[in-house]
C-alpha cells in the first residue's frame, strides 16, 4: 500500500518559473540533542606548499548503507540519493532527497521530497537518529508550491547534490536541485535552503525564499560544490550545455554574512582575472572564464566536494568520473585554482555509483589532521542505497 501525501516531494516550480513571491517561507522542529564535536579550520585564501601529493589510501573501513538502527524492527527506510553531511554547532546533520519508510506490520509505504537525520558517532559513520518523519520532509514549500503539489499530477523530485556550508555560528546554507521525473529527472532549477540552529532549545529551523531559486537556463552556482574561505562563499557551477562535449566549472562568490542576498554576488573571469557584478548568462560558451575545463573524452558526474584539508595543505576537489567507479582528485593553492591536471584515483569503487561526495571526518583530537581521514558517501547504481566509508591517507 502506498500511503501519498503532500509530503510526497518539495515541488521547487520557482524553479522552473520564478514565482513573484518573496515572503520567506520556513518550518521549525526539535532535533535530538546528539553531540558530535568538531574543531573547524580557517584556512588563509592563499596556502603553500602542499604536501602528500599522493593521496595513497592507508586503509579503508565500508560502513555500509546509512540507518537508523534503533528502528530496524519497526519500520524499514530507504533512502535514495546522494548523502549530504551538515556540520553545525557540533551536531551533524545528514540530509538526503528522496527518502521512504515502510511500516512493516502494515506494509504501508510514505514517499517524502527529503528527509533528515543525525550522525549518532562519527566512530561509526553509518549510525544515524532519525529526526521523527512527522516532521518530513525538512524543505519547506512556498504557497504557490502547496498549490501545485494538489492541481498538478506530476512528480517532482529533489535531491541535496553537495554538503552544506557554514555561515555563521549557527547558521548554513546548502543547494538543492528540483527535477520534474516524467521529463526523465530533467533539471528545473537549483534553490538554496538556509538551516539555522538554536543550540539551546535544541530547534532547527530551514528557510527558503523565492528569490533565493536559479532556474535552469542559468548558472547553477552552488550546486556543483561550495566552500567557505576567509569570510565568503564560493559557489562552483558546471556548464554542460555542449551535449556532453565539455565540461566548465563557474564560480561566484559573497560575503557569508550576505550570501542570501544575490544582489551581492560577484562572479569570476579567470580570463580577465576579475569580479563583475553582473551575473553572465549561460548562451555560449565562456571557456576563458571557467576554473576548471575538462576536455571531450572527460566529464564529471553530476557534482563534487570541495575543502580545504590541512593534511595536503591544498584546497581539493573530489569528483567521479565518467566511468562511475574512479573517484579522482584535484589540488589547488586557493578556491580558484590552479588546479592540477594530473588527476589522482583516489578510490575505485567495486561497482559503479550515482553519485559521490566527500567531507574531511569533522571529529578531530589528539594527532588527528583535518583532512588526513575523509567520508565517502556514495549511491548504488541500481539499488540507490546511500553508502558511506571512510579513508585515511599516508
Amino acid at each position: 500500500m502506498l500511503q501519498l501525501g503532500l509530503q510526497i516531494v518539495v515541488v521547487l516550480i520557482s524553479a522552473v518559473t520564478v514565482s513573484a513571491e518573496t515572503t520567506a517561507v520556513s518550518t521549525a522542529f526539535p532535533v535530538p540533542s546528539i553531540l558530535t564535536p568538531h574543531y573547524d579550520t580557517t584556512p588563509d585564501y592563499e596556502v603553500s606548499p602542499p604536501s602528500h601529493l599522493s593521496f595513497t589510501v592507508a586503509y579503508l573501513t565500508d560502513w555500509g548503507n546509512l540507518t537508523d538502527w534503533s528502528q530496524s524492527s519497526t519500520i524499514s527506510t530507504r533512502r535514495q540519493g546522494t548523502a549530504t553531511f551538515c556540520s553545525i554547532q557540533n551536531r551533524g546533520f545528514w540530509l538526503f532527497g528522496s527518502t521512504s519508510t515502510k511500516a512493516l506490520a502494515t506494509g504501508v509505504t510514505t514517499v517524502f521530497s527529503s528527509s533528515i537525520s543525525l550522525a549518532k558517532t562519527f566512530a561509526h559513520p553509518g549510525w544515524l537518529v532519525d529526526i521523527p518523519a512527522d516532521v518530513w520532509p525538512p524543505i519547506p514549500l512556498t504557497a504557490d508550491e502547496q498549490e501545485v503539489t494538489t492541481t498538478f499530477h506530476m512528480r517532482f523530485s529533489t535531491e541535496p547534490h553537495t554538503h552544506c556550508v557554514v555561515v555563521g555560528s549557527n547558521k548554513a546554507i546548502q543547494f538543492w536541485d528540483a527535477s520534474l521525473s516524467v521529463r526523465c529527472g530533467q533539471v528545473a532549477g537549483t534553490s538554496m535552503a538556509v538551516y539555522q540552529l538554536n543550540a539551546e532549545s535544541n530547534v532547527l529551523t530551514v528557510t527558503r525564499r523565492a528569490a533565493l531559486t536559479i532556474n535552469r537556463n542559468e548558472y547553477r552556482y552552488g550546486s556543483f560544490a561550495t566552500i567557505v574561505v576567509a569570510g565568503h562563499v564560493y559557489l562552483y557551477a558546471l556548464d554542460n550545455r555542449g551535449s556532453g562535449a565539455y565540461q566548465d566549472v563557474h564560480v561566484a562568490r559573497a560575503p557569508s554574512a550576505t550570501v542570501e542576498d544575490k544582489s551581492k554576488w560577484r562572479y569570476w573571469d579567470r580570463g580577465a582575472g576579475t569580479w563583475s557584478p553582473t551575473e553572465p548568462l549561460p548562451t555560449t560558451r565562456r571557456q576563458s572564464a571557467a576554473v576548471i575545463s575538462l576536455p571531450p573524452e572527460n566529464f564529471f558526474l553530476e557534482s563534487a566536494s570541495v575543502f580545504y584539508s590541512a593534511y595536503h595543505n591544498s584546497y581539493l576537489l573530489f569528483f567521479l568520473m565518467d566511468d562511475s567507479v574512479s573517484l579522482r582528485v584535484k589540488y589547488s593553492p586557493t578556491p580558484l585554482g590552479p588546479w592540477s591536471t594530473d588527476d589522482k584515483i583516489v578510490y575505485t569503487f567495486p561497482a559503479r555509483v550515482a553519485s559521490a561526495l566527500v567531507t574531511p571526518v569533522p571529529f578531530q583530537s589528539g594527532s588527528q589532521i583535518a583532512g588526513q581521514i575523509i567520508l565517502v558517501s556514495s549511491v548504488d547504481w541500481n539499488s540507490f542505497e546511500t553508502r558511506v566509508r571512510k579513508l585515511k591517507f599516508l
